[in-house]
């Protein structure tokens, strides 16, 4: 219609606080002058990793430094209250992504209509995640940085094992969700046992709370963790303890310190042929 507010383009950077947000800000803001960036925002879950708090703690602190803004924004309902309704998200029911995270990007995108403005987000993914963003683009109000530099995953992955501030996580893991993600794999479930037992035997209780719900429901097994009903969380748990985590201390003896740090790391982009 011809009396409709166009709404005002804003560029903000999405942080989730894993190895590629923080790679992605690094780059954009070393590199304003083709990156406008209005502002930073991170959607804070109560389930994050504690590692991942320190690493938003240290974006925020660039981005004072660089004069941006930076959001925090929480999920209107807590995880818990979510999983009173839905029970324990699933690898086919992810409400943790839907009704929880996307939950903090509705509230972006309110907080900005009301100032006449719509976010354009830059997202952290890899030149070789094309399965990701093929579909996707700035006709969903994206751009990807570092799929426009030509940074692979990998390069931001070894960058990323001499990080302190991952907490060793990246030496034993590729990807990092939250720490009751029905996707994570086996070494990341072992990663959390060893390392935060405390909400791994939370995790896993109320992903067993879950499945002896269904099982009644449906009358048949039934699993959080993957379309095979045998794969159930005591199936699980007992792998993570007799096989991944024995694993992990085993590579945790290979790893010795790494010189780079973060500022001093460059990041490498790959020549166009």
């Amino acid at each position: 219609m011809a009396n409709e507010l166009v709404l005002r383009p804003t560029y903000w950077a999405n942080v989730s606080g894993g190895k590629d947000s923080l790679f992605m800000l690094n780059y954009i803001l070393h590199n304003l002058h083709r990156y406008p960036l209005h502002g930073v925002v991170h959607f804070e879950l109560e389930i994050d990793y504690p590692f991942i708090k320190e690493v938003i703690d240290y974006m925020e602190e660039q981005c004072k430094k660089a004069g941006i803004v930076f959001y925090r924004i929480k999920p209107r309902l807590t995880f818990l209250e979510l999983y009173d309704k839905w029970g324990f998200p699933t690898r086919k029911a992810r409400w943790c992504n839907s009704k929880y995270k996307l939950d903090c990007k509705a509230q972006l995108v309110e907080l900005l209509k009301q100032q006449n403005c719509k976010p354009i987000s830059y997202i952290g993914y890899c030149v070789d995640e094309v399965s990701r963003y093929q579909k996707r683009g700035i006709d969903v109000g994206e751009i990807y940085p570092l799929v426009e530099a030509g940074i692979e995953e990998d390069v931001i992955w070894e960058w990323a094992k001499s990080q302190p501030i991952f907490n060793d996580y990246y030496k034993y893991n590729r990807r990092c969700g939250c720490m009751f993600c029905p996707m994570q794999s086996m070494s990341g479930t072992a990663y959390l046992l060893k390392y935060y037992p405390k909400q791994y035997e939370e995790m896993m209780s109320l992903a067993k709370a879950t499945e002896v719900k269904r099982e009644s429901e449906l009358g048949r097994p039934f699993s959080v963790w993957a379309s095979e009903e045998k794969y159930n969380s005591e199936y699980r748990d007992k792998r993570v303890r007799e096989v991944y985590l024995p694993k992990l201390e085993e590579m945790e003896l290979l790893f010795g310190v790494h010189e780079k740090t973060f500022e001093e790391y460059k990041p490498r982009v790959r020549k166009e042929s």
